[in-house]
């Protein structure tokens, strides 16, 4: 996960840079404030200082430890104790000061790096639920999206929050402090690398664990968003049947779930740090009892030498324990990255071709040639066998029961959806073949669920478009919306809330209506186009409709047949399958399914 991070950070690898020198410096100056300080008290309580003799650097390193004393003393201290004092004081003080500076800067050029590594990241996730295709999001919940780019994100972010400077920092202290106690004393360094294998094995147990809880949290956490989400959508319903007591234990089931799963993995947690304390601890104290008999019995070490490896080994405490502390947002994040990043690797299967071309204007006629297509969660086909020719300038109307296919014909043509076999031209050209944008440059949609966006009206009508507001008025007036709109405080400015919430029925469907009027597309898709109209709207409506279809080519769906009865071409499907195709008149002569249909509706 971290690697994939890294690749999204590249663009930035000045700031990352910057970030590494100044931790560089940060290391080295703490370690340098260190070594002084545990000089501190030789220099203070110490007859002489220890080394006054001029020690040149063996080639070998043998005697680095003599050598760096006697830089310490010789060209800082002098040999004069009071001014040992001083030297040493301020020697600390500017290192201290450096490693604030270098710590801020090290802090805000990481932060700067972070904030942007995570908006390119939520985009990202944005992007590609954008474009894939319409069968994405028939086995997908809302909910479990919204909580993957919010949620996850988050757990990402927070990681990175964590962990980014740590991960940087914190290796390089270790490394820093490790290297001056090998000088100091070797055989005591060693032994106090014996426990780490027993932390690492500790922490590698602890953090698969950790993984695998928090990847089921934020599965969970999905499915209480979802759950949110799907209870507000419905909220009409949910009142209308009086199910607040059915939802809200509903919620509270999968946020109990919730709660088990969080509070397994804070137990796990609370787990971390006290393991690798106590081995710290562990290892600290046999030293201090071994260390001390080396200068008390043995007088391997000297006093000194002994006072500034201990300095430096619980000096080395704190960059592990930061460490450790990590572990537990470290786990998190990649968690929360797996997930992400596996959605992120889903491919979309309707994509344009290396070759695709841009569809030219359409000029002729649209060919269904023996279609067949199958919904990836279904076991039968949605439709099979469709042959069926659109001429440029006819509408023609698919009629038939629900789940007859009529929808799925249609959703075809745009590639919502890509036949499973044979093909649809448009000019003797496969859809397949051409781009995306251009083919649904030439389309227009008013759908059976009108969809609205929580903007003005203007912009809800100009969607996608350029348009000016003579434009906008024009379209609303043929889909007669102009006049409530007019009515309303602020116009075409007025905002009408999430799925255009503020407006009714009839009122969304006339400004969906006058969308795809604006767009002025070549071909038309109408399904339910004037499903959700009163009768004086829908005839003033299908009047508009009838206006825009002259000399242009329409699809429309719809189950009241009063709105297909002048179509150039009805085809009756059931079950998937095209049962007849003619006008109003011959297909009533044949007496098949689509008098069955009308009958039904007009025997009365």
């Amino acid at each position: 996960m971290y690697s994939r991070i890294l690749k999204l950070a590249r663009p930035f690898w000045p700031q990352i840079g910057g970030g590494m020198i100044s931790s560089i410096i940060n290391v080295l100056s703490g370690g340098i404030a260190i070594w002084f300080a545990a000089s501190f008290v030789s220099t203070l309580f110490g007859a002489t200082p220890q080394v006054v003799e001029s020690v040149a650097l063996n080639s070998d390193w043998s005697n680095i430890n003599e050598y760096l004393k006697w830089v310490t003393y010789h060209f800082i201290t002098g040999g004069d104790r009071v001014a040992a004092l001083r030297a040493v004081v301020l020697v600390v003080l500017v290192s201290y000061l450096i490693k604030s500076l270098t710590y801020y800067t090290t802090w805000v050029l990481n932060g700067w790096v972070q904030v942007r590594v995570i908006r390119n990241l939520r985009n990202m996730i944005f992007d590609h639920f954008l474009h894939q295709p319409l069968a994405f999001y028939n086995t997908r919940r809302t909910g479990d999206m919204i909580s993957l780019a919010m949620n996850d994100v988050m757990q990402v972010n927070n990681a990175l929050t964590t962990t980014f400077r740590p991960l940087i920092i914190e290796p390089l202290n270790i490394i820093v402090y490790i290297s001056l106690l090998f000088v100091i004393q070797w055989k005591l360094a060693l032994i106090s690398l014996l426990v780490a294998p027993v932390t690492g094995f500790f922490i590698v147990k602890i953090s698969q664990s950790l993984r695998r809880k928090a990847k089921r949290t934020q599965v969970q956490l999905g499915e209480v968003t979802s759950r949110m989400t799907e209870t507000f959508s419905g909220i009409r319903i949910v009142k209308a049947f009086n199910a607040e007591p059915v939802e809200s234990k509903r919620f509270h089931a999968e946020t109990q779930k919730l709660l088990k799963l969080m509070f397994r993995q804070i137990r796990l947690q609370g787990v971390n740090l006290p393991i690798t304390e106590m081995l710290g601890v562990t290892m600290a104290v046999s030293l201090l009892y071994y260390g001390g008999l080396q200068v008390l019995q043995y007088h391997t070490i000297t006093s000194e030498d002994f006072m500034r490896f201990i300095a430096l080994l619980f000096a080395l405490f704190q960059p592990i324990r930061n460490l450790a502390n990590v572990n537990v947002p470290i786990q998190t994040g990649i968690a929360a990255g797996e997930r992400i990043f596996g959605m992120l690797d889903v491919k979309s299967d309707i994509r344009d071709l290396p070759d695709a071309i841009a569809l030219p204007p359409f000029i002729s006629k649209i060919e269904y040639q023996d279609v067949h297509f199958q919904y990836a969660q279904s076991t039968i086909p949605a439709v099979t066998e469709i042959n069926l020719t659109i001429n440029k300038g006819e509408v023609v109307a698919l009629v038939g029961a629900s789940g007859a296919g009529k929808t799925t014909v249609a959703d075809l043509l745009p590639r919502f959806y890509d036949v499973s076999s044979g093909s649809i031209t448009i000019d003797g050209l496969d859809i397949r073949h051409v781009t995306r944008f251009s083919l649904r440059a030439q389309l227009g949609i008013v759908s059976q669920e009108t969809i609205l966006f929580n903007d003005s009206i203007h912009n809800n009508i100009a969607y996608g478009m350029e348009k000016s507001r003579l434009e906008v008025i024009e379209a609303a007036k043929l889909a007669h919306a102009h006049q409530f709109i007019e009515e309303m405080d602020d116009g075409y400015e007025s905002v009408i809330g999430e799925r255009g919430t503020r407006l009714s029925g009839g009122q969304r469907q006339r400004l969906a209506i006058a969308r795809a009027l604006l767009k002025n597309p070549a071909i038309l898709i109408l399904d339910e186009a004037t499903s959700a109209l009163d009768t004086e709207s829908e005839r003033l409506v299908q009047q508009a409709i009838d206006r825009l279809m002259k000399n242009r080519t329409a699809i429309v769906i719809a189950h009241r047949l009063t709105t297909i009865l002048n179509a150039d071409k009805i085809v009756a499907m059931d079950r998937g399958k095209i049962i007849e195709v003619g006008t109003h008149k011959e297909l009533l002569t044949q007496g098949g399914l689509y008098k069955k249909l009308y009958q039904m509706q007009f025997e009365n």
